[in-house]
């Protein structure tokens, strides 16, 4: 103890140590009336998010208090406290800033590990940082454990997180502004060639972001730029199969954004761009950014080399128009195309046309049985595919504008199209309506639930799920006049 003046007002001077765990549970065990084996850990937590300060740990007792995760309980007659939600508690502000502010004073591989890990936000997965030790071949998990110890980092649940938002902002400031972006690179770059070697999806998608946040600047050449925009690609593909369209759209639109640092990648990398701008130009359409599916379909329309190569772009601005209002213009557009693929409706449908074509079908399937259309091909013609799609969006839209004159031979047509071309995910719907126009309307409730029946094996063997509701839809139609209702729904 020191005795100082200041302003001739004589002032004592203190310092307060850190206290050991030990010093801490004491403590704790006195001010809680417990015995210090109950008390041991929560002395452990809190020395951990404190380093011991008694200043620090009397702060987080009252947030504590404050946050109800240490409270007296009636039921137990004594202090209980919430051991996992103060694990999960971030450290007080003023706590994070004092230990901020010892990070020089940190050994230099434990600062560069805390760095590193700093790129992956405010927690990463343990076997993320040893993948990425392995390939970068610098030092993470051992320094990363002692930043544990130093109440930099916490560890749980397979995570290595910061303590706190700002200890992960100062990690990040070590970087200057200019280098961010190559780290960001690097390590995706490292990830992302792990992810394909092993089939890793969610490493991919991992490994992809961390490219992304590098950007295109971080690119060291052409090469890598076609490299880095195909796995924006998978990852792009990954995100819509979970249903994920703006995370889709986001990969999507960086893939792009590297195939433009080349002027003439349309030439250089054809099918690439086209799959880019087409997948984008979907999610685009499904997330309702109408201004930027315009952009995209103009660009594709500007640069395919072939009419065919235009079918995805056609069918994207048909939806555009029928969600903009302009469905008169979405049937046009369908019906034109159609014609183009040699699959046009007749301009006047009449009930003698439909019954040509519903005849015309009771012939096709009278000599087929049900294990052969089972056992039918996937349907892999591109130009019938496309038909198909654009028959059921030819449906959806007549309906939209009440004209119903050409509806009832739609689905017979995408049955006669799969016929001879295989089976395409549009196709156990197109059974199912099949299947319930012979039982409903045509009064034959034991053929049509034959083909009803069909149309949900067939829904099971196809691994498109996306219309497996329209196909559920039609077959509970006929399903409720035959099964028992519990059965059918």
């Amino acid at each position: 103890t020191t005795m100082n003046s200041l302003c001739g007002t004589e002032t004592t001077k203190i310092q307060l140590t850190s206290m050991s765990k030990s010093a801490l549970n004491e403590m704790l065990s006195t001010e809680l009336s417990l015995l210090p084996r109950i008390t041991r850990p929560l002395a452990n937590i809190l020395h951990h998010k404190t380093k011991g300060s008694p200043l620090f740990v009397k702060q987080v007792m009252m947030e504590l208090y404050k946050q109800r995760l240490l409270y007296p309980s009636l039921a137990h007659r004594r202090w209980v406290w919430e051991t996992t939600k103060i694990l999960d508690m971030k450290i007080p502000e003023n706590v994070a800033t004092f230990i901020t502010n010892t990070f020089d004073r940190l050994p230099f591989e434990m600062l560069s590990a805390l760095v590193v890990l700093s790129c992956f936000g405010a927690s990463a997965d343990i076997s993320l940082m040893e993948v990425l030790e392995k390939e970068i071949e610098q030092p993470l998990i051992a320094p990363l454990d002692d930043a544990v110890a130093h109440s930099v980092l916490g560890k749980r649940n397979g995570k290595l997180y910061f303590m706190h938002d700002k200890l992960q902002e100062a990690a990040y400031s070590k970087m200057k502004p200019e280098e961010r972006s190559l780290h960001h690179n690097r390590y995706g770059i490292a990830l992302g060639f792990v992810a394909v070697r092993e089939g890793d999806d969610r490493l991919l998608l991992t490994a992809v972001t961390q490219i992304n946040h590098g950007g295109p600047q971080a690119v060291i050449d052409e090469e890598q730029a076609v490299v880095v925009a195909n796995l924006n690609l998978d990852a792009g593909k990954k995100a819509m199969n979970m249903s994920d369209f703006f995370a889709a759209h986001s990969f999507f639109d960086h893939g792009i954004s590297y195939l433009r640092l080349q002027r003439g990648h349309w030439n250089e990398h054809y099918d690439l761009s086209l799959e880019l701008f087409n997948l984008a130009a979907r999610c685009a359409l499904t997330n309702a950014e109408h201004d930027i599916v315009k952009m995209l379909i103009d660009q594709i329309m500007h640069n395919t080399n072939c009419f065919e190569d235009n079918f995805q772009a056609i069918s994207a601005k048909g939806s555009l128009l029928s969600s903009s209002g302009n469905v008169p213009a979405a049937v046009d557009l369908i019906n034109n195309t159609l014609s183009s693929l040699d699959e046009e409706l007749p301009s006047a449908v009449t009930p003698l046309v439909i019954k040509q074509y519903l005849d015309k079908t009771k012939t096709k399937l009278a000599i087929i049985s049900d294990d052969i259309l089972l056992s039918y091909p996937a349907m892999i013609n591109p130009s019938k595919i496309l038909a198909v799609e654009f028959l059921v969006k030819l449906y959806g839209s007549l309906t939209l504008i009440g004209e119903r004159a050409a509806i009832p031979i739609i689905p017979l047509k995408v049955i006669q199209i799969s016929l001879t071309y295989g089976m395409s995910p549009h196709s156990p719907s197109a059974f199912a309506q099949y299947g319930s126009y012979l039982a409903l309307i045509g009064g034959e409730f034991e053929e049509g639930y034959r083909y009803v029946k069909l149309a949900l094996s067939l829904m099971k063997k196809i691994p498109s799920r996306a219309h497996d509701s329209t196909t559920m839809f039609w077959s509970t139609h006929t399903r409720i006049h035959i099964e028992p209702m519990q059965s059918s729904i």
